[in-house]
């Protein structure tokens, strides 16, 4: 037998309650037909002032009229109320299979790597809704080799989670034989043309982090270019092809960076260079001047990136702007023993 948790009425409780409900609003219902006919009835006699017979025919066709009136109204009642419980058991069957795939999609996003060989790392990811199109990861395929993604596909609801899933899976299988990033885009590409005919696509960055040699290797996809701070200028990252699964046989070029220690490099999605949208502040100078601001560590700089994308209204001119906003980040420190 299931118990009600203390403080919690009973459901015999609730039957009470709502039979009592229900006999009030009977008895006001009752009460006001009875009102509104006797005041009917007295108009009538009133103006038509009929004989005695007709007395009791005009009675008769007032209650009937009453009655008929109360049956109408109890059905239309009933049918309204039939009609709300369907439409919320509808939401709540949409709500159980949104916040499934909300859990499904969180499960998706790895931990974030430890520090190692003075390399720090962040990542902050932020829905606009219960489910997003962005995504991030890391592997780590071989030992000192990092491969990092971020990444942004169309669309949002439950078809974005589902293509993230697939985004997570090729990933990680490509990337067991192949881990040039231009290289990888090729493969993906592929295998998302083939699977969804440039419907959706993917914008994203492959990086490839070589934490022993200290350089990094990109690829950018149709994204927004990532920015290496150094000394307090920044450089973008933008060498690359198009939107992966969006074009057949479309290829891809990277590019190869020797990293210094006091290196930022930072990767977002559009949701946050549209939150900065301001033709008097670029936004790579919003990124190396956040990074001016807090230099403490790749943590304090997604967070940073973060509380100021968080308070953006989006493009100009647009009314009720929202998207997602994914911020990730790597610092090159000095490694142990320099």
């Amino acid at each position: 037998m299931i118990r009600p948790i203390d403080g919690e009425p009973s459901m015999r409780q609730y039957t009470f309650d709502a039979r009592s409900r229900a006999l009030a609003q009977a008895t006001a219902v009752a009460f006001t037909f009875f009102v509104i006919a006797g005041a009917v009835e007295a108009l009538v006699i009133r103006i038509i002032q009929p004989t005695e017979l007709e007395l009791d025919w005009v009675s008769d066709v007032v209650l009937s009229a009453a009655l008929g009136s109360a049956v109408y109204l109890w059905l239309h009642l009933r049918a309204t109320r039939l009609a709300l419980t369907e439409r919320e058991r509808a939401a709540l069957v949409i709500q159980t299979q949104l916040s499934l795939a909300e859990a499904m999609q969180r499960r998706l996003l790895p931990i974030v790597p430890l520090p190692a060989r003075g390399f720090e790392w962040a990542a902050r990811l932020t829905p606009a809704g219960k489910i997003g199109g962005d995504f991030y990861d890391f592997i780590e395929p071989i030992p000192g080799i990092r491969l990092l993604l971020i990444a942004d596909v169309s669309g949002k609801g439950i078809s974005a989670a589902m293509a993230l899933a697939l985004l997570r899976s090729t990933f990680r299988n490509i990337a067991r034989d192949a881990h040039n990033p231009a290289q990888l885009a090729d493969r993906m590409s592929a295998a998302f043309y083939e699977e969804w005919q440039g419907s959706p696509y993917v914008t994203c960055v492959v990086a490839r982090v070589d934490l022993q040699d200290r350089t990094l290797t990109y690829t950018n996809a149709g994204h927004p270019p990532g920015v290496l701070v150094r000394d307090g200028a920044d450089r973008g990252l933008s060498e690359g092809g198009p939107p992966l699964g969006l074009l057949k046989d479309a290829q891809y070029f990277e590019e190869r960076l020797e990293l210094r220690v006091g290196d930022v490099c930072i990767f977002v999605t559009d949701g946050i260079t549209e939150a900065f949208d301001d033709a008097l502040l670029p936004f790579h100078d919003v990124l190396a001047a956040t990074v001016g601001e807090d230099s403490r560590s790749a943590t304090g700089i997604c967070d940073a990136i973060m509380a100021r994308a968080l308070e953006g209204h989006g493009p100009h001119g647009v009314d009720n702007w929202t998207d997602d906003r994914t911020v990730v980040v790597f610092a090159v420190g000095k490694a142990d023993g320099e």
